[in-house]
C-alpha cells in the first residue's frame, strides 16, 4: 500500500504538470528564459553544432556545465521539439517522489514502519510548492539530478557501490552546483549505511553482506566537495575562454566596492528577505517538521539557501522557479535522520506499553497508518504557496490560451532554416530548433522578424522597448511576407 501511493502521486503530479505545461506551450506562452534558450542548446548539440545557442557567446557548458544534456539531444534525434524538454522535466519532477521514498525507506529500515513513514514524507512530493515553482520554470538541466541523487542515496545505502557511483556521477554533470547535492547524499550514507566504515560489516536483512558502504559514500562526498569549486575556476573559464560569464551580475555587488563588509547593509537585507525564508519554511512544512528532530543535519540546507538569498536575481533571492531546487535534497536527508529518530522513540513506547496486542503484526499497519497525518502539511504547503492552477498564487494569463501551434508552424515555414530570425518572447521555445534565434525587441538589425500582436508577454519583457521595435519595421526596408491577422511576418531588412 506505501508503494502504491508514492507512485499514484507520481503518476497524478505527471499528468496534473504535463497537461498544464503543454498547454501552455501549444498556446505559445512558455517564456523564452529558459525553455528556448535550452532547447537551442540541444537542438545544436543533436546536430553536431556543439553546446551552441543565440543566447549567449561561447560555449554553453562555459556558463553551465552540463554534459548530460546529450541525453536530450539524443531524444531530439527523433522528435525536435521544445516540448520533448517539457516532457523530460516533468518526469524527472515526477520521479522524485518514488525515488525519494526509496531513499527514505532505506534509510528508515529495519523498522517495520519504515515503508509507511517514507511513503508519508516522499509521496506528496511531486505536488509539493517547491516542485510547482521548479515545473513552472520549464526545463533545466538540475532538474535531471534530482531523483538521480536520491536513487543514488538508496544504493549507497543498500551496498550497490557501483550503482551508486554510477547514479552520483550522472548527478554531478546535470549542472556544475549539485557538486552540494551528492556532497550531502554522500555524507548521509558515509555516516548512516550499515556496516563499519573500513573493513566488511554487519549482513544486511537477508543475509547479503555489505561491505564498503560507508566508504564509498565518504568517498561521494569528497567528489561533490571538489566538483563545484573545480567546474566554477577551472573546467568552466576554460571552456568559456574569453567569454563573458552571463550571470556574474547576480554576485558582482558582494565583491565590487571593497567586498562584502562594504555593503552589510545590503547583505543583511538580502538575508533578511522574507519571500525566500518563506519557500524555505514551506519545504520544512513540506517534510513535517521532522528535520527538526536532527537540527544539526538541518543546517545543511542553509548554504544553498543562503547562496540565493545573496544573489541579484529576484527570482534566485525569493527561491522562486528552479532555485528552489538545490536545497530541497538536504531538507529531504534531513528528514531522513529526524524520520529515524521518530521511529526509534515510538519504537520505546511501544516496547513499554503494557498491552501484549500493540506489538502484534497487524498493528504495524494500523501504526503506519497513522503516520499519514504527516502528509498533511505538505497538502497544505502545496495548495497555498503552489504556482500552477488551481493553487492560490497561480499567475493567470498563460495556462488557458487556444492552442495557436499549427497557424505559428504555417507562417514559420517560409523563413528558411539558416536565416537570422527574430521572434517575440512567446514564439522563441517553438521555433528554437534552429541555429540563429534572436528575441524581440533585443535583435540586430538585418534578419526576419516574426511577431506575435496576441502574444502572451512574461513580466522581463519591456514592452515599451517592444512597442517602439514593433513601430519601426514598417519603416526599416523590410516587407510584409504575410499577415494572417495574429502573426507576422516581416522579411530581412535591406538598405
Amino acid at each position: 500500500m506505501p508503494t502504491a501511493a508514492v507512485f499514484a502521486g507520481a503518476i497524478i503530479g505527471f499528468g496534473w504538470m504535463s497537461s498544464l505545461l503543454l498547454n501552455r506551450a501549444n498556446g505559445l506562452a512558455a517564456p523564452a528564459y529558459d525553455q528556448a534558450f535550452f532547447e537551442q542548446v540541444v537542438w545544436n548539440a543533436s546536430h553536431g553544432n556543439g553546446f551552441a545557442s543565440s543566447f549567449s557567446q561561447g560555449n554553453f557548458l562555459g556558463l553551465h556545465f552540463s554534459p548530460l544534456l546529450v541525453l536530450p539531444a539524443a531524444l531530439e534525434r527523433v522528435w525536435a521539439d521544445a516540448r520533448l524538454l517539457t516532457l523530460l522535466h516533468v518526469t524527472a519532477l515526477a520521479a522524485a517522489g518514488p525515488a525519494a521514498f526509496l531513499f527514505l525507506r532505506a534509510a528508515f529500515s529495519p523498522s517495520r514502519i519504515a515503508p509507511w513513514l517514507a511513503a508519508t514524507l516522499a509521496g506528496p512530493l511531486p505536488l509539493w510548492s517547491a516542485i510547482q515553482e521548479a515545473g513552472r520554470a520549464d526545463f533545466h538541466t538540475e532538474v535531471l539530478a534530482l531523483p538521480l541523487a536520491l536513487i543514488a542515496g538508496w544504493a549507497g545505502l543498500r551496498g550497490r557501490g557501483v550503482l551508486l557511483w554510477l547514479l552520483a556521477i550522472a548527478a554531478l554533470l546535470a549542472k556544475e552546483d549539485q557538486g552540494y547535492t551528492v556532497l550531502v547524499i554522500g555524507a548521509f550514507i558515509g555516516v548512516r549505511a550499515p556496516g563499519r566504515l573500513w573493513r566488511g560489516g554487519a549482513p544486511w536483512r537477508g543475509g547479503r553482506p555489505v561491505r564498503g558502504s560507508r566508504l564509498n559514500g565518504l568517498g561521494v562526498a569528497l567528489l561533490g566537495l571538489v566538483w563545484t569549486p573545480l567546474a566554477f575556476t577551472v573546467v568552466m573559464p576554460w571552456l568559456r575562454g574569453q567569454g563573458r560569464l552571463e550571470t556574474d551580475w547576480y554576485y558582482a555587488w558582494l565583491v565590487n566596492g571593497g567586498g562584502p563588509l562594504s555593503h552589510l547593509d545590503q547583505v543583511w537585507s538580502q538575508l533578511s528577505n522574507l519571500d525566500g525564508w518563506f519557500a524555505a519554511g514551506g519545504m520544512l512544512l513540506s517534510v513535517a517538521l521532522v528535520p527538526l528532530l536532527r537540527p544539526a543535519w538541518l543546517l545543511l540546507a542553509l548554504p544553498p539557501i543562503v547562496a540565493d538569498l545573496l544573489s541579484a536575481n529576484w527570482a534566485q533571492a525569493d527561491l522562486k522557479l528552479h532555485y528552489t531546487l538545490l536545497p530541497l535534497v538536504p531538507f529531504i536527508v534531513a528528514a531522513a535522520m529526524g524520520g529515524r529518530r521518530l521511529l526509534a522513540w515510538r519504537a520505546r513506547q511501544t516496547r513499554r506499553a503494557r498491552r501484549p496486542s500493540i506489538r502484534a503484526e497487524h498493528n504495524v499497519v494500523f501504526g503506519g497508518r497513522s503516520l499519514l497525518l504527516l502528509a498533511l502539511p505538505a497538502l497544505a504547503v502545496s495548495w497555498i504557496g503552489g504556482g500552477l492552477p488551481p493553487t492560490m498564487r497561480t499567475e493567470p494569463g498563460q495556462w488557458d490560451r487556444p492552442a495557436a501551434g499549427a497557424e505559428l508552424s504555417t507562417i514559420a515555414r517560409i523563413v528558411p532554416q539558416n536565416a537570422v530570425l527574430i521572434v517575440d518572447d512567446g514564439l522563441a521555445a517553438p521555433l528554437a530548433a534552429r541555429e540563429h534565434l534572436r528575441l524581440v525587441p533585443d535583435a540586430e538589425a538585418i534578419g526576419w522578424v516574426l511577431i506575435d500582436l496576441d502574444g502572451y508577454l512574461p513580466g522581463y519583457t519591456s514592452t515599451q522597448r517592444r512597442n517602439a521595435f514593433l513601430r519601426q519595421l514598417p519603416r526599416s526596408g523590410r516587407l510584409l511576407l504575410a499577415d494572417d491577422g495574429r502573426f507576422q511576418l516581416w522579411g530581412p531588412a535591406h538598405d
